[in-house]
């Protein structure tokens, strides 16, 4: 899981554009979020024939992007000046402050595993408990976002059905002897600025079944990582590009 949030704040301007050749550089900076894994944490773990990983996500999955016809902010279509096609733009499926976790389960025992009654929690740093949203709910709220990003709302029906092949992990998630399943969750936090530990937990996962099938053993899964926040600073010439000039850790 990576999640970068920045919020650009202009530290000092001691002139006026017009005389920023003379003036020298200007100063600004922006907040950054880094999120690791914490040491104990290799991103996978098994226990009794049923092994969970949890992939970084380094980027937003593709399934998350979709072309989508682009609006002004009245909502009037954006249009080709000569071919008076529509524009297009990506679309991202996943509103602003989401937390995103990929997680690929595979069953190597002989039995079906069903996360009926599995507990899965999100906790942030104040061990505050966040569960996560169901794929119609996940869904709902990205197409909320579309006007945000300047897509047209008439796009909501083609971001919806994109939306809903993507595969989340659930109550309802099967998982037959030999297979893997590779799905995700989705969580809202409150503040998931918050910088500090934070753990993704499955609880009361099935492990072991009788010879009826019924459930005679659950385990716990548990993935820690590492939230840091940083105030990156950086200076820019008149015209020029813009360099980093320091990064602190702030709380």
């Amino acid at each position: 899981m990576h999640q970068i949030r920045q919020v650009p704040a202009v530290l000092a301007i001691v002139c006026a554009p017009l005389c920023s050749i003379a003036c020298g550089p200007t100063l600004s900076t922006q907040v950054r979020l880094d999120t690791m894994r914490a040491p104990d944490n290799t991103g996978q773990v098994s226990k009794e024939g049923l092994v969970v990983e949890v992939p970084d996500l380094k980027k937003i999955p593709e399934q998350f992007t979709i072309q989508a016809a682009a609006c002004f902010a009245d909502g009037t279509p954006m249009v080709d000046s000569t071919t008076k096609a529509p524009d297009m733009k990506d679309a991202v499926g996943l509103p602003i402050g989401a937390e995103l976790y990929q997680l690929k389960l595979s069953n190597q025992t002989d039995h079906v595993v069903r996360l009926q009654g599995a507990i899965i929690r999100l906790f942030d740093p104040a061990e505050n408990q966040i569960e996560p949203v169901s794929k119609e709910d996940a869904i709902a709220a990205a197409t909320r976002t579309l006007s945000n990003q300047g897509v047209c709302n008439s796009e909501a029906p083609k971001i919806m059905a994109a939306l809903s092949t993507v595969k989340f992990i659930g109550p309802n998630t099967e998982l037959l002897p030999g297979t893997t399943t590779t799905g995700y969750l989705l969580f809202f936090p409150q503040r998931p600025d918050l910088p500090g530990v934070w753990k993704l937990s499955l609880y009361e996962i099935p492990v072991k079944v009788d010879a009826a099938g019924s459930t005679i053993a659950r385990t716990r899964f548990d993935f820690a990582y590492l939230r840091k926040k940083f105030e990156d600073t950086y200076s820019q010439e008149f015209m020029g590009e813009r360099k980093l000039v320091s990064s602190k850790e702030i709380q």
